[in-house]
């Protein structure tokens, strides 16, 4: 994600580059969290008690986007966004590298676009699998372990692309025709409402509603699209997100951040629904 690490100060002491990240400070966090508590009964009890592993492997995604380690660094970045304008109303293919094609057949960087659709759904299908094991060897602590740590992994991506300015070319300001920008600034703005509004994983579950989806590039192309269509609310309220006491500020991120918790929740109810029908294979043995 393109947002800012909460321990700043830290980073510059010991020089290390620590890029913007999204949902600023502990954000990230609390929406985890919150997607958990939000889960049904019939999700396994260890995971709905796991809140605390998953919040804390879920900052892990920003972490991995540092210059001490390139290579990974090169190959993280562009799975924290997906700028929806740059198709032109291109269907998204429904595997990574059938994208990766299309981006070459439109002369475009792959990188640049994002590749979010396809962080999110190949991370609930490592989930899905995990499941699986699961309820094969469902006393195992480590597969148990295993499945909070992807859920971790999953929530960053999914909670990103909930914030409309990960889902356009837009992401921090919008050009002008003259070539200037406005709205710089913007991105941290936002990011940073869910931990200074105050909002609480306990508030952002109450009501929710987790489903499973039919069909999971479907419904996350679907997130994406919607999140786009927000951007221009977004960028109505420039120059207002800092205001705590704004009403229509605080109903905007209250929305996204309990999307973002429904979302996310939904993707862990759909792993586990999904993984009744793997088949492990026989050579496995836990």
């Amino acid at each position: 994600m393109k947002w800012m690490v909460k321990g700043v100060l830290v980073a510059v002491i010991c020089c290390v580059v620590v890029p913007a990240q999204a949902w600023w400070g502990d954000g990230h966090g609390i929406l985890t969290e919150g997607a958990v508590l939000a889960l049904p009964e019939e999700v396994p009890a260890f995971f709905r008690a796991g809140g605390a592993v998953a919040s804390n492997v879920v900052f892990d995604p920003d972490l991995f986007k540092n210059r001490g380690v390139s290579t990974l660094d090169h190959a993280e970045h562009g799975e924290h966004y997906f700028d929806l304008e740059y198709l032109k109303g291109r269907a998204i293919p429904a595997k990574r590298y059938d994208f990766i094609a299309l981006c070459q057949e439109l002369d475009l960087d792959p990188g640049r676009v994002g590749l979010a659709p396809y962080s999110i759904a190949e991370w609930t299908e490592r989930l899905t699998v995990a499941f699986a094991e699961h309820r094969q060897w469902p006393e195992n602590e480590t597969v148990q372990q295993k499945c909070l740590i992807y859920a971790g992994f999953i929530a960053h991506y999914a909670e990103d692309i909930c914030q409309p300015l990960h889902a356009t070319v837009h992401f921090d300001g919008m050009r002008q025709e003259d070539g200037t920008k406005v709205g710089k600034g913007i991105h941290e703005e936002v990011d940073s409402a869910v931990e200074r509004l105050g909002f609480t994983p306990q508030g952002l579950a109450e009501k929710q509603e987790p489903v499973a989806f039919d069909s999971l590039l479907g419904s996350v192309v679907a997130q994406i699209e919607e999140s786009n269509g927000m951007v221009d609310e977004v960028y109505a309220l420039m120059g207002q997100w800092e205001d705590g006491e704004n009403a229509e500020v605080r109903a905007l991120a209250e929305a996204r951040a309990r999307r973002a918790v429904g979302f996310t929740a939904s993707l862990y109810l759909t792993a586990w629904r999904n993984s009744e029908a793997i088949r492990l294979p026989g050579w496995l043995a836990r």
